[in-house]
């Protein structure tokens, strides 16, 4: 619940003075009814405040554990899907060994068009 009892009380104070204004604005108000209908109002604002201030807290509410994390479940499938990328599945090689075979294939290509080249141009 948000704030304290203090709100509701403050809440109740401010009531009481809006309708007992209002109500003695009227010259033919009697002071015990309208004193008794401003307590009335200020108890109902009172209780008020209660659902007010329930629903504020409700509304600011900020779990101590995040609700969406992934569970050790979700992890471990993950973390098996991540694996079987890495994978490469011709060779089962992982994705660094294909990239280490692949510049060492590329070196040796750009060597024999150099070496091609050179015979070329003597």
């Amino acid at each position: 619940m948000f704030g304290s009892i203090y709100y509701n009380f403050w809440a109740a104070l401010l009531s009481f003075a809006v309708y007992f204004i209002a109500a003695i604005q009227n010259p033919y108000a009697m002071p015990l009814p309208t004193i008794g209908a401003a307590f009335v109002a200020a108890v109902i604002a009172f209780s008020l405040m209660f659902l007010i201030r329930y629903f504020i807290g409700y509304v600011f509410y900020t779990p101590e554990v995040p609700v969406m994390l992934p569970t050790e479940e979700e992890l471990a499938v993950v973390a098996k899907e991540t694996e079987k990328t890495e994978t490469d599945p011709q060779n089962g090689h992982t994705a660094m060994e294909v990239e280490e075979e692949n510049t060492e294939e590329i070196a040796q290509v750009v060597r024999s068009m150099l070496q091609s080249d050179e015979s070329l141009s003597r």
